[in-house]
This record gives structure tokens, C-alpha cells and sequence, in this order.
């Protein structure tokens, strides 16, 4: 009897870690980052939003909306495949027209907005909402009394066939980098781009925070013991599949992704990324 119990024991046990591991529940991940770039005692809030992938939460996107909206941010930044390729653009609709009363939004591609069947409708339906899409771009924006660039890279997709599993040119998207090469070294600059796994090409450039998304998370993770298993473009065991990685000179945060598909996540809920920027000159 005593074995019995033990044993129904350890399988409600399983049980629950397994219904813990899928859990899809709606999260907010929030880093602080330093720079003596920025004035003492200011701070700057972005929130940044990746791989959506047309996905809809609860009535409307009201729940990812209105989290979105509690995190208070300055600036909303868009790091790709927010539109999908094989989805309805309901879902990213619903978003992009959501949160344009919040704060100023910019966007950058990811490769399922290449995938697309017409990639520059995608990109003019997105600016339509009075969201400023960066294209290989820069824009400096003034918040809070505090300067910064926004940078905006493409995806490599971009210079390929825009055809599905048409990943684009290598050398051409560090050509794009090495258009950022000018910028003014004493002012703090954030870069905007779809793909993670460029993090030593991107800290070769003068960036100072780079936001990436593209590997969901690693789809299954084991906090500590994996830190992902799978993500496109890195294979197994990804090296920038989510979280805060950093050089000397430099920060580069992925985020885990918003979509919720047929594609399992374990350890891994949807989230969107709140980095508070503060100045430690």
C-alpha cells in the first residue's frame, strides 16, 4: 500500500511538472541595462516584441495588449516575423493597431514577412498603422531627455528568393552592418535585428544594445541545464536562443517570441521583453 502511495505520489508529481512545462501563459521578462552614455538618474523603458507570427491571445489581443500598455513603456520596438507568411494577418493587425497609443513603435523585418507573397504591401500595411519601419535605417528619437539611435537591419532573408527556407545572403546583411560604421560613438545606439546568431558581428560594429528574436526560445528549455534545444539557423543547443549576452562593449538581448502553435514549448511561455536603459554617468 505504502509503495502505492509513493508511486501515485511521483506520477501526480510528473503530472504536474509536465502541465508546468507547457504552460502558455502570457510573460514579461525585464532586464536593466547601464551606460555611461546615458545621463545619471535617467531612464529610458522599451519594450520589444518578437515572432508573433500572427498569433492572437484571448478577445482581440487584449491580453498581450493591455500587458504591453501596464509595462509603461517610452518606445515599442518590433523585431520581426510579427506578420507570418502561411497565417491571417488578423493577429498582428489587431497588435500593431493596439499599441500605436501606447508609444512610438519602430519595426524591423524578420524572415516571414520575406516569405510573404508581396514583402513591400506587408511593410506599407505596418508604416499605414504610423509605425516607422527601419530598413538598413537609422532614426535618432529624443525620450525623456535622453538621445538615442534606433537602428533597423533587415533581415538576410531580404536578399534572397523571398520564398520559404530562403535564408538570403550572409555577406550582404554585414554589408548592411557596416553601414552603421559612422555613427557617433557618444551616443548610446540600439540596434534592431531579426537574428540572434550574428552576436560577433554585430559587437565588430559600433552598437551598444542589440534586441533579436527569431529563435523562440529554444522551443524546450531546462533552466539552468539548457538554455534551448533546437532554433533556426543555430541547430541543437543554440548558443543565442534567449536571455542577455554580453562583449565589453556591448549587450545583446533575444527574446523568446510570442507565438503559440503546434510547436511545443516546455519551460518556455511567450513573453515580451521590457528593458529599462539607465544612465550610470
Amino acid at each position: 500500500m505504502k509503495h502505492k502511495r509513493l508511486l501515485s505520489a511521483g506520477l501526480l508529481c510528473l503530472l504536474g511538472i509536465g502541465i508546468a512545462s507547457v504552460q502558455c501563459v502570457l510573460t514579461e521578462r525585464h532586464y536593466i541595462v547601464t551606460s555611461s552614455k546615458l545621463p545619471a538618474g535617467k531612464r529610458v523603458r522599451l519594450v520589444m516584441l518578437s515572432d508573433l507570427h500572427s498569433c492572437v491571445f484571448g478577445k482581440d489581443q487584449s491580453p498581450l495588449i493591455n500587458k504591453i500598455r501596464d509595462a509603461d513603456p517610452d518606445l515599442i520596438l518590433l523585431c520581426g516575423d510579427i506578420v507570418d507568411d502561411r497565417q491571417p494577418t488578423r493577429g498582428a493587425a489587431l497588435l500593431l493597431k493596439g499599441i500605436t497609443e501606447i508609444a512610438p513603435c519602430f519595426y524591423v523585418s524578420g524572415n516571414h514577412e520575406y516569405w510573404s507573397a508581396a514583402p513591400e504591401n506587408t511593410f506599407a500595411s505596418i508604416a499605414a498603422y504610423g509605425i516607422r519601419v527601419l530598413q538598413n535605417e537609422r532614426e535618432q528619437v529624443s525620450v525623456n531627455g535622453v538621445e538615442l539611435i534606433l537602428c533597423g537591419v533587415e533581415d538576410p532573408a531580404a536578399s534572397g528568393v523571398h520564398k520559404p527556407h530562403s535564408y538570403g545572403s550572409r555577406d550582404a546583411y554585414i554589408s548592411h552592418l557596416c553601414a552603421f560604421d559612422d555613427l557617433p560613438p557618444e551616443r548610446y545606439t540600439v540596434l534592431l535585428a531579426h537574428r540572434p546568431e550574428y552576436f560577433e558581428e554585430y559587437a565588430a560594429h559600433p552598437f551598444d544594445l542589440v534586441l533579436s528574436g527569431h529563435a523562440h526560445g529554444g522551443q524546450f528549455r531546462f533552466p539552468p541545464l539548457l538554455n534551448g534545444l533546437v532554433a533556426p539557423g543555430q541547430g541543437f543547443f543554440p548558443k543565442y536562443a534567449g536571455g542577455i549576452y554580453r562583449t565589453d562593449s556591448m549587450v545583446e538581448i533575444v527574446g523568446c517570441g510570442l507565438v503559440v502553435d503546434w510547436r511545443l514549448r516546455l519551460f518556455n511561455p511567450p513573453e515580451i521583453v521590457v528593458v529599462d536603459l539607465e544612465g550610470s554617468a
